[in-house]
């Protein structure tokens, strides 16, 4: 365990001693609501980002009940929230990505290409693919279908070839990496195949086909194919004017509560934000709940959501695990615009979590 999850423990062992009046989720029912406002003054500024948000909502002008969840929240399908093959471009103001899109007479080349390869002419449609490029040299993804058409010759050193210089023109091209572990495992370079496919399910978090080849070549790999979802049971819903409702279920309920605090409790929120070394405050938000997760449960084992944060916690990949875990889920694209090193230490989480 490192050292901060051993703070992280020590700080709500030290926290659930001096409480007492605040709301304890634990123990809390259906309907169990504040009851100290008339006497309560305004907490004071606290590291302890739980302890802070149950003191904040123990002396809010607001109303909140706490109930616990009468069943499970249903996974959301993001299968539909792809991808789609794109390019980088380094501008003057940072990475702009822009959609693969041939135009005049490229755009005819690659359509005849695109022919020639559903009639099985993979030869011509190669020869075709190479024009595309002549009249567009922006077109490098024509690198990846010359690729393919190797592969499916069964002349995987050329395919291998091609993908490579596919990757090295965008790195962003998930359908080369696919593809090149592919090639790998045909070739039984089973860890190249591991590294490839992770970073192309970084580059299309949601696409249920990719997803699919991950966990084969995972399995082939003996590491742990199953398939993990962050997914909080926790809702918070502001149901009046001056009422919050917040429900969970025992494991989530601290995570609510700091939720809770962010989103109602303007003071709260800026004092988060004011005191924390990130930019961002969504991620500031984000970390802030993650840790209201954690400080009651961080020496619990057996939990897929506690073990997996202690993991990456302990590998200092805390930063992935927000990313990969959180942010791509409904901002996929999100990937297209970072660095290649970043996109592979993703990649290097993936397989850091898939170790058993």
């Amino acid at each position: 365990m490192n050292k901060l999850t051993t703070t992280i423990i020590l700080m709500f062992l030290a926290f659930t001693t001096q409480i007492g009046a605040a709301p304890n989720a634990a123990k809390a029912g259906k309907g169990t609501q504040n009851t100290s406002k008339a006497t309560a003054t305004a907490p004071q500024p606290s590291t302890n980002v739980l302890q802070q948000a149950m003191e904040t909502l123990n002396v809010s002008k607001l109303l909140y009940a706490i109930e616990f969840l009468e069943k499970p929240i249903r996974l959301p399908d993001r299968s539909a929230n792809l991808n789609f093959t794109a390019r980088q471009e380094e501008t003057d103001k940072g990475i702009v990505v822009k959609a693969f899109k041939p135009e005049g007479e490229a755009k005819k080349m690659y359509h005849a290409a695109e022919l020639d390869f559903e009639s099985h002419k993979f030869a011509a449609a190669r020869e075709k693919y190479k024009k595309t490029m002549l009249i567009d040299p922006s077109q490098t993804w024509m690198m990846t279908f010359i690729a393919q058409t190797y592969g499916i010759e069964k002349k995987f050193n050329e395919a291998e070839s091609w993908y490579k210089k596919s990757i090295e023109a965008n790195y962003i091209d998930y359908l080369a990496h696919w593809l090149l572990a592919d090639i790998y495992m045909l070739k039984g370079e089973k860890q190249k195949a591991i590294f490839e496919i992770s970073v192309a399910k970084v580059l299309n978090r949601n696409n249920p086909n990719l997803e699919r080849k991950r966990k084969e070549v995972y399995a082939a790999n003996g590491l742990d194919s199953t398939s993990w979802t962050f997914h909080p049971q926790a809702i918070v819903e502001k149901s009046t004017a001056n009422k919050v409702t917040i429900k969970a279920d025992s494991l989530w309920m601290h995570y609510a509560i700091v939720k809770a605090a962010w989103e109602n409790e303007p003071e709260f929120r800026e004092s988060r934000i004011k005191n924390s070394p990130r930019k961002n405050k969504d991620e500031v938000k984000e970390l802030d709940c993650i840790l209201g997760l954690l400080l009651p449960n961080a020496d619990k084992k057996g939990i897929p959501v506690i073990d997996r944060l202690n993991k990456a916690m302990d590998a200092n990949k805390l930063e992935e695990f927000m990313f990969y875990e959180i942010t791509l889920l409904d901002h996929p694209d999100f990937a297209y615009y970072l660095e290649p090193e970043k996109i592979m230490s993703l990649a290097d989480y993936l397989v850091l979590m898939a170790r058993k």
